[in-house]
């Protein structure tokens, strides 16, 4: 092979490899001019709607200007790129990024974009990056319970103060009493041996779903996208530290939807489905209860106390305006560590049932006093545990009945769980 042929083949492998480059830019100029055409008649996505809550005069309510019109027209076409440069997007605000996550939806459920999954893949994780990075969040706090709002089942997040206190105004015509609360994403000045940012509190509260600037241009999260929870990474047992991240949200969802003033069609039934799905998991829950005990105990791996007929046992009791004496018992350390931490009290682990057996004389517990502080009297409590045994024997002979049994299994343990309810709530009527 003589010198010419050689640098004529180089040559050659470069003029191929330009020609193949162009030939896929020009594809690419297609695709978005084709993508381009196809929603030529479409105008860029306003803000969704607050919620699915309907009140009068608030339909023409608008939400501050976040992203100008000239800046859309100049961002907008990223969305046609099949190859988005991902470099681009540190470049663009938190609102530019979320109107270009919502007109890149939109737009593509009208009709297909290019490169749509491995575009909205980018942008979805800048954003989620900006919000495990941030050094501090704005978060929608509801006044009647102390906790962060839930709204249908989301946590509602801001980047910025002045969206946070617009969208409280919003909410406020919802007749919902909110306020937006600065938070530190990490707390540097948490003491506590184990370290709890702000996301890994909304474990414990059991909030799994958040909404990032919900009223302007917003995005979905999992809560675990952002931190993973504390169990999976701190060897955490949950035997010795009980958590109860879905009674605390039960409870919270209950108090809320309660507490809301308003009235809308089957309220009643929504207020008795909350508080059906609350007792519930009370009922199947282990709590720290604060005890004093003298004489013999043995401590099991579990971190439960076995104790024996010479064991005296010392309850705290908190009194209720009329005089009446409960024991509070705690969903999790943070609630228990709000008021007893530090103090002579032990924290004892029990079950829903093993609790029945210490209420004697009390008049029953109140679950996290200093937080949801849901107050269950003693009545109530045994008949919950009667109508959850009830349910149980029901869901075991719908698993085992032959096919003559025309109720499915979740059918029948709804039926006998509403009649207890009932039961309860007739109970409760006439006390009052």
């Amino acid at each position: 092979m003589g010198i010419f042929d050689l640098f004529g083949g180089k040559k050659a492998s470069e003029d191929a490899e330009a020609q193949k480059e162009q030939s896929l830019a020009q594809k690419r100029e297609k695709e978005m001019q084709a993508a381009m055409d196809a929603h030529a008649e479409m105008k860029w996505p306003d803000f969704p709607r607050l919620n699915p809550v309907n009140v009068n005069g608030t339909e023409n309510v608008d939400m501050i200007t976040t992203v100008s019109d000239e800046r859309k027209n100049e961002i907008g076409e990223m969305i046609y790129d099949s190859e988005m440069p991902a470099e681009s997007l540190k470049f663009l605000s938190n609102q530019e990024l979320l109107f270009l996550l919502t007109a890149l939806e939109v737009f593509h459920k009208a009709a297909p974009l290019p490169g749509f999954e491995q575009n909205h893949r980018k942008i979805y994780n800048e954003l989620l990056g900006r919000v495990r990075d941030a050094q501090t969040l704005f978060v929608l706090y509801d006044a009647t319970t102390g906790y962060p709002f839930i709204d249908h089942g989301f946590a509602n997040v801001y980047f910025e103060k002045e969206i946070a206190e617009k969208a409280v105004e919003l909410f406020s015509k919802q007749f919902r009493r909110l306020a937006a609360r600065e938070v530190k994403v990490e707390n540097p000045d948490d003491t506590a041996a184990v370290k709890r940012g702000f996301f890994d509190y909304l474990y414990y509260i059991g909030i799994e779903n958040i909404m990032v600037d919900n009223g302007a241009y917003r995005s979905r999260f999992k809560r675990n996208e952002i931190v993973a929870a504390p169990g999976d990474w701190n060897n955490q047992d949950d035997g010795k530290n009980p958590v109860n991240p879905s009674l605390n949200f039960a409870m919270l969802d209950f108090l809320e939807e309660l507490k809301w003033p308003v009235k809308y069609e089957k309220r009643d039934e929504v207020v008795r489905a909350k508080e059906m799905r609350m007792l519930s998991l009370i009922r199947s829950g282990s709590f720290i209860v604060p005890m004093q005990h003298e004489g013999p105990v043995e401590v099991l791996e579990d971190g439960k106390m076995k104790f024996s007929k010479e064991t005296k046992f010392k309850f705290l009791v908190m009194n209720t305006k009329d005089e009446k004496q409960f024991i509070p018992a705690f969903t999790d350390a943070i609630e228990f560590g709000k008021k007893l931490r530090g103090t002579e009290w032990n924290a004892a682990v029990f079950k829903y049932q093993d609790i029945l057996k210490f209420v004697n004389d009390k008049a029953g517990i109140i679950i996290n006093p200093d937080g949801q502080r849901v107050i269950l009297p003693k009545e109530r409590m045994f008949m919950l545990e009667v109508a959850g045994q009830q349910a149980d024997r029901m869901k075991g002979a719908a698993k085992t009945a032959a096919s003559s049994v025309n109720d499915s299994e979740e059918a029948v343990v709804q039926k006998a769980l509403n009649q207890a309810m009932a039961r309860m709530n007739e109970n409760k009527e006439s006390e009052q």
